[in-house]
């Protein structure tokens, strides 16, 4: 989300003030579209198996549409300047709002699912291109004193839609069906898009044609798609076992070296990688592309086999995820202030550390675990999560300023829904290969179950006994491994210098992490 223009190019335009009831009306309707596409990523979470069987196709393909659907919002935050100057605010959030309508629109309908996956990177991309832009407008079209309002609004909705998201797409599933959540999107994106536009008319800095890094972008796409493709298709066609697999490996690899060469030599680069000689930088991206893979990647795990192994409905999966919905968003309040007062490598650390707790706990259940005992993880969860992405981003951000810290922030979130995106497919991989794992060597080790595969039909219920009791090892291996992950990341904070906050105004700041976060 590189939003220099929000600061040199559309600040210069004299415009006329909106009235109060104009400010009101923005504040809502940015509001509402940027809970419209947070949203969208938590919902459909739980609606990953249904889709699967209506669509007629394995599980693991359908997780390919929450994956790219991660990478296309990805590849839109560095494009979203180009669109802001090329445009304008009105025309951008328009066309963006207008293509995530449309792409619901196919989501709803399509039997096929090419057609569904190709609608939802259209969703994804045209949903990343909103954030960054609604964020300008706030910040350009507010005075001083009325920016307060829009940016107080705007981090209500940054994170309450994504951790609220399973629950309510749960209910969805279980009552309407998944299908909804793409009709629910059609009139709300239209609604937005009309609004946003009658209000915006008018009111536009002069247009400027500034050049897209094209080249980078182009071997950026490639390197980013043929990776995801791999991770996606590996556990499918048999990894290394598969020139597809080695083919697109190689290219990633090759594409990701071009672009860091051209990047760094561009006079325009679409991603800032001098940002990486600083140290806090170097550490924060990574640190956040870290915690956003193992996160995303075992909530995707939690949700989808909870329903898939362990029998559970999409809605009540949706509400043992509710504790950490209610308690992140309190957590999140008390971290912005926190920020200002204790240092953020602590705080991290300290958000890190309850994961890795929480991720220990889940991991040592040895037996069927009631709903009750299910729900208590989440209450810990939900008490770090609003902490876990804002100290990552101060630090990362420390000592950076107008453009330099909006185009660090265009490059933190292109590592944090990378990580998003390639976390699902990793754990997925995982899970599949220790699932095989367990189920042979219980089947081997089992008295009753030695002639298992020859006498299937008469050891139906056995054999569900073992998959069960396989899914349960397997899953607190994932979990045990994301605790050592997040453990890891937090020693990695200590490498971090002081953070310094170069940014005198402290919720234009506040919104810009947020950006940054899910």
């Amino acid at each position: 989300m590189q939003l220099p223009v929000t600061s040199s190019l559309h600040i210069a335009a004299p415009i006329p003030a909106l009235s109060a009831s104009m400010v009101i009306l923005l504040n809502l309707v940015i509001g509402l579209g940027h809970i419209l596409v947070a949203f969208n990523t938590g919902a459909y979470l739980p609606m990953i198996p249904h889709v699967a069987g209506s669509l007629g196709v394995n599980p693991a393909y359908a997780d390919w549409t929450q994956a790219n659907f991660f990478l296309a919002m990805a590849l839109a935050f560095p494009t979203a300047t180009w669109f802001l100057n090329r445009w304008g605010e009105m025309r951008s959030l328009l066309g963006s709002f207008l293509a995530f309508a449309l792409a619901s629109v196919v989501c709803a309908q399509t039997t096929d699912y090419d057609w569904f996956l190709a609608a939802r990177v259209a969703q994804g991309y045209a949903g990343g291109l909103t954030i960054p832009i609604s964020l300008g407008v706030i910040l350009r079209h507010y005075t001083p004193q009325r920016r307060n309002i829009g940016l107080s609004l705007w981090s209500i909705a940054a994170i309450t839609p994504f951790t609220l998201g399973p629950t309510i797409g749960g209910w969805i599933t279980d009552t309407l069906g998944w299908r909804w959540l793409f009709y629910l999107n059609i009139p709300i994106a239209i609604l937005v898009a009309l609004i946003s536009a009658i209000l915006l008319v008018g009111r536009e800095a002069e247009h400027r044609h500034p050049p897209l890094d094209w080249p980078g972008l182009i071997f950026l796409l490639i390197a980013l798609g043929a990776l995801e493709s791999a991770l996606n298709s590996g556990e499918i066609i048999s990894w290394w076992r598969s020139n597809t697999i080695i083919f697109l490996t190689i290219t990633s690899i090759f594409a990701l070296i071009l672009f860091a060469f051209w990047e760094w030599h561009s006079t325009h680069p679409l991603l800032e990688l001098r940002f990486l000689r600083r140290r806090n930088f170097l550490i924060g991206a990574i640190g956040l592309f870290l915690t956003a893979l193992f996160f995303q990647g075992t909530m995707a795990i939690y949700i989808v086999e909870f329903q898939l192994t362990m029998g559970y409905s999409a809605w009540m999966v949706g509400l043992l995820l509710l504790p950490m919905a209610i308690f992140s968003k309190l957590s999140a309040t008390l971290t912005q202030w926190f920020l200002n007062h204790i240092d953020a490598r602590i705080l991290g650390m300290t958000a890190l550390l309850g994961f890795s707790t929480y991720s220990f706990w889940i991991s040592s259940y040895n037996r069927t675990a009631s709903f009750d005992e299910l729900l208590w993880p989440q209450i810990l969860v939900g008490m770090f999560l609003g902490g876990l992405f804002p100290p990552l981003v101060a630090i990362a951000l420390s000592g950076l300023r107008g453009t330099a810290e909006m185009r660090g922030t265009a490059f933190l979130n292109l590592l944090r829904v990378c990580g998003q995106a390639m976390g699902i497919p990793i754990m997925a991989t995982l899970w599949d290969r220790r699932l095989i794992f367990h189920e042979h060597f219980l089947t081997e080790n089992n008295p009753s179950g030695k002639h298992f595969i020859s006498t299937l039909m008469g050891h139906t219920i056995l054999a569900k006994q073992i998959i069960y009791h396989a899914a349960l090892l397997t899953f607190n291996e994932i979990f045990y491994i994301a605790a050592w992950g997040f453990l890891i990341v937090a020693g990695l904070l200590l490498l971090a210098k002081r953070v310094v906050f170069a940014e005198p105004d402290v919720r234009v700041r506040r919104a810009l992490e947020e950006l940054a976060e899910p």
